[in-house]
């Protein structure tokens, strides 16, 4: 279908459980279209799954979009005393607050486990998440896994 495959990842070290999608090029060969088709292509193969799973999402495309962040979530209504708001910037480390009394009185380290624990999804969550993505793409595609897992 397309000449370019897609790489799947997760961004460690951050608060937020987030999928990392970009296109895998291989060498310059590889056309520009091709690979941003791709990524397109992929990207919406995610996207469907959490619309039609009802889990929603934040996502932020970067590196003139040769890269994708998906970053899913809990519904704002089950998120209770979070003095931020949980737009895509926020979840991505530009935080805006609420009122000024709460920015001057919250620190980074309380935002970061605010994010962990009330706004992302669960690691258990997380990892039925990418499981299920993975049966998705397995079964629909030509899949390769690196990193110490092997395509069944």
């Amino acid at each position: 279908m397309f000449n370019c495959g897609v790489r799947f990842g997760e961004v460690l070290g951050w608060p937020m459980q987030t999928l990392l999608l970009s296109p895998h090029i291989e060498d310059e060969n590889t056309e520009l279209e091709d690979a941003q088709e791709a990524l397109a292509h992929a990207s919406g193969v995610v996207l469907n799954h959490l619309i039609e799973a009802n889990i929603p999402h934040n996502i932020l495309i970067a590196d003139e979009g040769m890269t994708m962040y998906i970053i899913p979530r809990k519904f704002d209504m089950l998120i209770e005393g979070v003095q931020f708001f949980t737009s895509f910037e926020s979840l991505c480390g530009f935080v805006k607050f609420k009122n000024e009394q709460s920015y001057d009185s919250t620190q980074w380290p309380q935002v970061a486990e605010a994010l962990a624990s009330q706004v992302s999804m669960t690691p258990v969550e997380f990892t039925g998440l990418k499981e299920a993505l993975i049966a998705k793409f397995d079964s629909e595609y030509v899949s390769e896994r690196i990193g110490g897992q092997s395509a069944e």
